[in-house]
């Protein structure tokens, strides 16, 4: 019995005194961030039979068991990627909405409303030169709020791709350590340090892009993105990479074209373009058609009349312009160079004019998983959480969307006051005058020049006055007539029909030795002869606007609106109109009254992406301000409630594997008495064997 029961105290005592190495630790690691308690499980040895029945040998360590549940932490990783894309977007967005919120006294409402008042001071005094120095003022701050606006948001924008690029920097390092330590457990599948570690990192990845993970009896993770690519599966891992703009097809079988598409301009939309009947990509009469959408294919770009818009694949030459990005097939290697073969029903192709995120299975093989969703909701085959989730969505559909309406606002502005201020006069007469606008191909129809404004110029007549230099007297108002200039013969202007040299060549035509018009490098000169002058008496179809003729902005968008530098010189701002006598009453306020009109005038702002809404133009830019606190507002009360799921879920695995320092002191008091016991035990056992061998003696 002594020898029985020195075994049961020796392995009685080394059971207390690993238990109380194991509990010790956990109290060690208490305040460490990750650390997962562990337990001991224990089990008592085989039994002996004996005379007088069986009998126990003592106590083992059954297993050491490390306190964490798979089943909560998929849980809670869902919730902390889903909070950590809101509270990212979060703090963007309130940043973003801070360049809309601006002062009563130095906001672009303000500027408009004082730049409104302006053009209404100039109807009550049309002559008034200190008036007119005055609206120049106010127009001065109007356009330096607005470029103003365009680079911060311009700035928001890069701030925000450096911050992508670093969390895809980020996500490949937990990428890569991930295997490491994936490579390491095969060795010590039960390493409590390097499974501590396994869930670190795949928590701090979870709050980069949202993950699946699988976790394995040896103690690997094979780890997902939420849209289905692996990341990490045994020590093999698969890398994110952030990259600039790109285009790639996807061919169907019958499809024999060999070439790319290509692309100039950005947009915050992916441009998905889907052929539709097949053919070359020439622009010819055998040319493919092809429809265009924004979100992959749900829905697709539709004309005024609801029906989806088709579109004729093209060379460089005849460029389709999509949401501000000039779009045209090529050869392979060569975007100047024709492609061959035909394209067929079905073949697709993706235009990221934008940088992106893809996941790359190899070093050719790639997949976009760049967000992007549609009337709200996420497309789930890519990233939907975590910070770059949240980054992205920010940039893409909502600075991206604010910036586009922004642009919108300010080429509306530019436009609405182009055209009717190109249609007046001002205090002196001209001698020569030179646009500010200019085609990229002046023997194109004006709709297809690439003018800025090319799309809002419609049929019309356009009226030039000219006078006596001397003496001021009006020599007539004639029309411009295109009758001659484009057989056979179309007396007003089209921009389906004529080009800018067929428009220098009407003025040409129509005031023979009085006016000589030029085009260089895309821009329209107009000069008088000598002893002649001349003024615009009128044009409904919107030429001289688009042209940048006696215009008084130049500029295409809230980034580059300005002052026409013409009308710097207060009597070149107009105010009046050339009646059909070719008088130009100096004390006439129409255009002045006109422009001013617009401070309550319902117009249709559209964005290069084709959405349009109508209204007043400070009522536009009210809802854009409405829509950035909106944006912001959604972005915290998301934050606020996923983090409160992720909190709870967090408290859920911590009471599963945090340390409670009283239990733990418990465990240790348990284990310590233990030890203390089988001490005695063993004594006991020692002084039994002590007493036999006296007795033998």
């Amino acid at each position: 019995m002594a020898d029985s029961l020195l075994t049961i105290g020796g392995n009685t005592l080394s059971v207390a005194q690993y238990a109380l190495s194991v509990y010790s630790n956990n109290v060690a690691n208490a305040s460490t961030e990750g650390y997962r308690r562990q337990t001991v499980s224990l089990a008592d040895t085989q039994y002996l039979t004996t005379s007088g029945g069986l009998v126990g040998t003592g106590v083992s360590v059954a297993e050491l068991q490390r306190c964490f549940d798979t089943y909560v932490e998929r849980q809670f990783l869902a919730q902390s990627a889903s909070a950590a894309r809101w509270e990212t977007a979060s703090s963007w967005l309130t940043s973003i909405e801070n360049v809309f919120n601006q002062s009563s006294e130095s906001g672009l409402d303000a500027a408009l409303t004082n730049w409104f008042s302006a053009w209404e001071t100039v109807t009550q005094y049309p002559s008034d030169l200190a008036v007119r120095e005055a609206l120049n003022a106010a127009t001065s701050t109007l356009t330096t709020v607005l470029c103003d606006m365009s680079g911060d948001l311009a700035r928001q924008e890069e701030l925000i791709n450096e911050a992508i690029e670093q969390g895809v920097d980020e996500a490949n390092a937990l990428i890569t350590r991930l295997g490491e330590v994936n490579k390491s457990l095969i060795a010590s599948p039960g390493d409590n340090g390097l499974l501590n570690e396994r869930d670190a990192l795949v928590r701090s990845l979870a709050e980069l892009v949202d993950v699946n993970v699988v976790y394995k009896g040896n103690g690997q993770v094979t780890v997902f993105l939420g849209s289905g690519q692996t990341l990490v599966d045994g020590a093999s891992t698969f890398e994110l990479r952030y990259e600039g703009p790109k285009a790639w097809s996807s061919l169907t079988a019958a499809s024999t074209f060999d070439g790319a598409v290509y692309f100039d301009g950005s947009s915050s939309n992916e441009i998905t373009l889907q052929v539709v009947s097949a053919g070359s990509a020439d622009g010819g009469a055998g040319a493919a058609t092809y429809r265009v959408s924004y979100d992959g294919g749900k829905t697709w770009l539709t004309d005024a009349s609801g029906n989806v818009q088709l579109f004729t694949a093209d060379d460089a030459s005849g460029a389709v312009t999509v949401d501000g990005v000039q779009i045209w097939f090529g050869a392979t290697g060569d975007s100047g160079a024709a492609a061959s073969g035909a394209l067929a029903k079905g073949d697709t192709f993706t235009v990221m004019a934008k940088s992106g995120v893809y996941w790359y299975e190899n070093t050719s093989s790639f997949m976009n998983v760049t967000s992007v969703s549609s009337a709200g909701t996420d497309n789930t085959s890519r990233l939907t959480g975590g910070s770059l989730a949240g980054l992205l969505t920010t940039r893409d559909q909502s600075l991206g969307t604010w910036q586009s309406e922004l642009d919108a606002l300010a080429a509306s502005i530019i436009w609405e006051t182009n055209f009717a201020h190109s249609q007046g006069a001002g205090l002196t007469n001209f001698t020569s005058v030179t646009g500010t606008y200019a085609a990229t191909d002046s023997s194109a129809v004006l709709a297809d020049s690439g003018l800025a404004f090319a799309g809002r110029v419609q049929s019309g007549a356009l009226s030039i006055a000219l006078y006596d230099a001397a003496s001021g007297e009006a020599l007539g108002v004639t029309d411009l007539d295109f009758s001659s200039i484009v057989p056979p013969g179309v007396a007003v202007f089209d921009p389906a029909v004529h080009s800018l040299d067929d428009v220098a060549a009407a003025v040409n035509a129509s005031f023979p030795g009085q006016l000589t018009a030029t085009v260089t490098n895309g821009v329209l000169s107009l000069s008088a002869a000598d002893g002649v002058e001349f003024q615009f008496a009128g044009d409904s179809s919107g030429l001289l606007a688009a042209l940048g003729i006696n215009t008084y902005f130049t500029g295409s968008d809230a980034s580059n609106i300005a002052l026409n530098p013409l009308v710097s010189d207060p009597s070149r701002v107009n105010a009046t109109t050339v009646d059909a006598t070719g008088d130009a009453n100096a004390g006439g306020n129409a255009t002045a009254t006109a422009i001013a009109a617009l401070a309550d005038k319902s117009v249709t702002v559209t964005t290069s992406a084709g959405a349009s809404r109508t209204s007043s133009l400070q009522d536009y830019f009210g809802t854009l301000v409405s829509k950035a606190g909106s944006g912001a507002s959604t972005a915290k009360f998301n934050t606020t409630y996923y983090t409160a799921l992720a909190d709870a879920l967090y408290d859920q695995q911590e009471s599963i594997g945090g340390v409670n320092l009283d239990e733990e002191l418990i465990r240790i008091e348990q284990f310590q008495r233990m030890y203390q016991v089988a001490s005695t035990m063993i004594q006991t056992s020692m002084e039994m064997f002590e007493t036999l061998i006296a007795l033998k003696s």
